[in-house]
């Protein structure tokens, strides 16, 4: 507002001069104690902003240093906590804001960019682990109820080593599908230890059929 005032100062300067004079300085007088009184008030201001600036530069610094970490979890929640500190932090010096703000954006970006990347990879990755764990199950399935004991043992053996050198599956699958093939191992090795009742039943079952 005492900007636009002394543009229409200048736009009415002309004046007889003993009265131009004592209005001028009038005017001065007045336009004086404005700026005595605002330069105060910027003067604070300008010291809050360069402080805010320090702290926003801080915070630019730390996402660097952890802008290319792999710990996904523990460094998503540092950078969170950053980004919900900057936006308690006030407005800086006149001319560095687009700067700054785009440092700390870029980043963030760039880690949250890497995490998704890897959260692609590693689904992927997953989903492969669980269909091949999935066929682990079908052929632990297929041969569950046989009575070629030691054939069958050895097999099973050899499907349960399998499954130790798949990697892991998504968490939600994971247990669901563990069971399900602890289940049939179960399964088939408790028929195993007690194969030669098994074995008697089995011979039992025509002679039952006989006698009726």
């Amino acid at each position: 507002r005492m900007r636009e005032l002394q543009s229409r100062w200048k736009q009415v300067a002309l004046a007889p001069r003993a009265q131009g004079e004592i209005m001028w300085r009038r005017f001065k007088t007045a336009q004086d104690e404005v700026y005595g009184r605002t330069a105060a008030h910027f003067a604070a201001q300008n010291e809050e902003r360069a402080a805010n600036l320090a702290r926003k530069q801080a915070l630019c610094a730390r996402a660097e240093a952890l802008a290319d970490s792999s710990e996904w979890v523990r460094t998503a929640i540092e950078i969170q906590a950053f980004q919900a500190e900057w936006k308690t932090i006030g407005p800086v010096s006149r001319g560095h804001e687009k700067a700054i703000w785009e440092r700390f954006r870029g980043a963030c970006d760039r880690f949250f960019t890497r995490r998704q990347a890897d959260l692609k990879q590693r689904k992927e990755v997953w989903a492969a682990n669980l269909e091949r764990k999935e066929a682990l199950c079908a052929k632990a399935e297929a041969v569950a109820d046989s009575t070629d004991w030691e054939a069958t043992a050895n097999q099973m053996r050899q499907l349960q080593a399998d499954w130790k050198g798949v990697g892991p599956v998504r968490k939600s699958k994971s247990e669901a599908v563990w069971q399900r093939f602890r289940t049939i191992c179960d399964h088939f090795f408790e028929r195993y230890k007690h194969r030669d009742q098994v074995e008697l039943v089995a011979k039992a079952a025509p002679r039952e059929g006989v006698i009726r």
